[in-house]
């Protein structure tokens, strides 16, 4: 890039944020992974911080910051059910596959229609 246009450019000040909730993004962004709700996270911020905020806005906040995310790799943890590997040899898996093709399948009968008359 052209050296002045750099010159330039490091003569403009970043803006700041534009959203009073951008301080407290890391907050806002713990208490929803501990499971509050957007109007726990309002009755939070207004008396521990004393900031005034409607449920819309944290909502509109976190939505659209988790936009952002779906760039980034982030991953959930486990469940404690799917932790566990899941090892099963071939014999296995094709026993379970025989009896499932075993398996009567149920057909469901169509309930009789009945019409009201007037």
């Amino acid at each position: 890039m052209d050296p002045t246009l750099l010159s330039l450019l490091e003569t403009i000040p970043q803006k700041p944020p534009r959203s009073k909730l951008e301080t407290h993004r890391e907050l806002i962004r713990q208490l929803r992974r501990k499971g509050c709700t957007y109007g726990d996270i309002v009755r939070i911020l207004q008396e521990r911080v004393g900031l005034d905020v409607a449920v819309s806005t944290i909502h509109s906040f976190v939505k659209v910051r988790a936009k952002h995310r779906k760039q980034v790799q982030y991953e959930l943890p486990p469940l404690e059910s799917e932790s566990k590997p899941i090892s099963l040899s071939s014999g296995d898996v094709a026993s379970r596959i025989a009896a499932l093709r075993a398996k009567p399948i149920e057909q469901k009968t169509k309930p009789s229609q009945k019409y009201l008359k007037f």
